[in-house]
């Protein structure tokens, strides 16, 4: 008559779970530390050895060698606008992208359906936007 075994599941240590985390952990300290002061070292020596004209400590904004204004001056609220308009119409792409991924997974007109009134509304708030002229850059 044949001996029955009876397997007991182990479950796997705390070190083999937690070891992987702490690695990855400390290489994600270690990496960027090591980052900065190889590149404290390098700056200092790379200063310390190339001669310093003026030219290395006047500003430079887009190629332009003078700039205009302060760094607090203060910014019309349409460029705040036109980035928040930004953000709305561009997070509707995440959405087109969501509903791409789940289209083949359901049957029929459903999701066409959904599709053209998710459009049909986000067509109506950007006429909206269009009339009340917060698309208009002038204004």
């Amino acid at each position: 008559m044949p001996a029955s075994f009876t397997t007991i599941p182990t479950d796997p240590q705390t070190v083999e779970l937690v070891l992987p985390l702490v690695l990855l952990g400390g290489l994600a300290l270690t990496i960027p530390a090591l980052l900065v002061v190889l590149n404290l070292v390098l700056g200092r020596w790379a200063h310390g050895r190339a001669s310093m004209s003026p030219g290395k400590d006047t500003p430079v904004e887009c190629g332009l060698t003078s700039t205009v204004g302060t760094a607090g001056e203060r910014f019309p609220v349409k460029f705040y606008l036109i980035a928040m308009l930004f953000l709305a119409f561009d997070i509707e792409v995440a959405f087109l992208y969501a509903w791409a991924w789940q289209y083949h997974l359901v049957t029929g007109w459903s999701m066409l359906w959904m599709l053209v009134s998710f459009l049909i509304l986000l067509e109506v708030g950007y006429l909206y936007l269009w009339r009340k002229g917060a698309l208009d850059w002038d204004k």
